[in-house]
């Protein structure tokens, strides 16, 4: 599998890694704590060599069980990057950058996670404080040697340039990135690539859509957000559907699946680091390995063309 730096850390990782959203069923619908060890442990097992979490995830069971599955490992660890200032109080979600928000979320997980330094710590979401109160604190915790690497996640262009112009430490950008949602493509990779930042893809396989086992009687239960979104019901779903058949029928050509197409395709983007795929279990864990190639041009191009023509069609429907 091949394996790319992360900005300037000089922190190696794989261009896969496992993310663990589903762990703790929050806007997924339930989860079994096992299912998501056994994902994260044969995720681990194919070569993926970096796990991705967050406290508000299950209100910190992804966390925990991130722990566990580093405890029960025996050789090297994985890298485990977590996030910050973004929880659910009382069924609502709650966003902070404070000082004391930062400093409070760093020990919670490093105990939770049961490690001596966060290999790699983001904010989860902008929040309402000076962008400066928020670095300071970051660039302290590296001083403190309690984490490595400092991240943002989910900002804008501007946002990106306002921590910029604080000179205190950035190393990463986590973004949403797949072939149907490309805008992380038109300006944030590009500057991220010239001012030495890594970028993390996250719903690369867009929730589940481009992993291609979706067929046209696909549900969601009660508590999994996607069954409240357009884009994944009705006629939106159905042309995506017809989308990912006209990936599995170019995919046969080279005997790849669907999900091999739409993170290769992503893995030829100057700029980007690496791609986060979610696993609920075991098997999807294992698949974590064979995703890790970039496409050839001439693969790409197709890809490119059924991307191409799904977002002008979904443009036209409700």
């Amino acid at each position: 599998m091949m394996r790319r730096e992360l900005g300037s850390t000089g922190m190696v990782i794989s261009v896969v890694g496992v993310g663990t959203f589903a762990a703790g069923g929050w806007m997924w619908g339930g989860q079994d704590a096992n299912d998501s060890k056994a994902a994260l442990h044969a995720a681990l097992d194919t070569g993926v060599n970096w796990i991705d979490t967050a406290p508000i995830y299950g209100s910190g069971m992804a966390d925990r069980l991130v722990g566990e599955v580093l405890r029960e490992r025996s050789g090297v660890k994985p890298l485990v990057f977590t996030k910050f200032g973004h929880h659910l109080q009382d069924g609502a979600r709650v966003t902070s950058g404070s000082r004391a928000q930062v400093v409070a979320d760093c020990e919670r997980g490093l105990r939770d996670l049961g490690v001596e330094r966060i290999d790699l710590f983001q904010q989860h979401w902008p929040a309402t404080e000076p962008v400066a109160e928020t670095a300071q604190a970051c660039a302290d915790l590296i001083t403190a040697g309690k984490i490595r690497a400092v991240g943002v996640s989910n900002y804008s262009l501007e946002q990106l340039i306002a921590w910029h112009a604080t000179g205190l430490p950035l190393h990463c950008l986590q973004t949403p990135y797949s072939i149907i949602k490309p805008q992380a493509a038109t300006a944030l990779i590009p500057w991220c690539l010239e001012h030495g930042l890594g970028v993390l893809a996250y719903s690369p396989l867009q929730r589940g859509l481009l992993f291609g086992t979706w067929g046209s009687d696909k549900t969601f239960p009660s508590g999994d957000h996607r069954g409240e979104r357009s884009d994944y019901t009705g006629p939106r779903l159905a042309r995506s559907l017809a989308a990912v058949e006209e990936l599995r029928a170019i995919g046969l050509e080279d005997e790849m699946g669907v999900a091999q197409l739409a993170i290769g395709a992503l893995l030829c983007t100057e700029g980007l680091t690496a791609c986060i795929v979610g696993a609920r279990s075991a098997a999807q864990g294992a698949a974590l390995g064979e995703l890790g190639t970039p496409l050839r041009e001439a693969q790409r191009s197709r890809v490119d063309d059924v991307a191409t023509r799904l977002l002008a069609d979904l443009a036209t429907l409700p």
